[in-house]
């Protein structure tokens, strides 16, 4: 079993379970920070992610997911390797150039099938616990 910890960090001005990881495109791994969100049904980055990744916007899954606003953003799906440190793993990623906050959400699908994820506010902590069956 591998347990992954990390602090909380600050990212843009906002404190909290935001973590570094790798997501690899047509560019080969690019490195980002994302929110780890449990509200989110799907991770979601910026449109300047795509770009990094070598990605053109368009050629993704055309979908619209609704915000914690209740407002709806149109979102493209890739299906992309994910490295959270040495574990990787295949994720849909959306990424919108409608997303309306300053960083990354690394949401349910995918990550939360994969691994235990524990926020620990009082330590200012996260952990990610690998399933055994993955």
């Amino acid at each position: 079993m591998r347990i992954i910890r990390f602090p909380y960090s600050t990212y843009r001005q906002v404190r909290g379970p935001i973590i570094p990881l790798m997501v690899r495109g047509k560019n080969g791994w690019r490195s980002s920070w994302a929110y780890v969100d449990s509200g989110a049904s799907y991770s979601v980055f910026s449109t300047e992610d795509a770009l990094r990744l070598g990605l053109k916007l368009y050629d993704g899954e055309k979908t619209s997911m609704t915000v914690g606003n209740g407002d709806r953003i149109c979102v493209y799906l890739f299906d992309l390797p994910l490295k959270i440190e040495d574990c990787e793993i295949m994720t849909t990623i959306g990424f919108s150039p409608d997303l309306g906050i300053q960083f990354n959400l690394l949401g349910r699908k995918d990550v939360f099938e994969k691994y235990k994820i524990c926020f620990d506010d009082r330590e200012a902590a996260l952990t990610f616990v690998r399933n055994q069956s993955d």
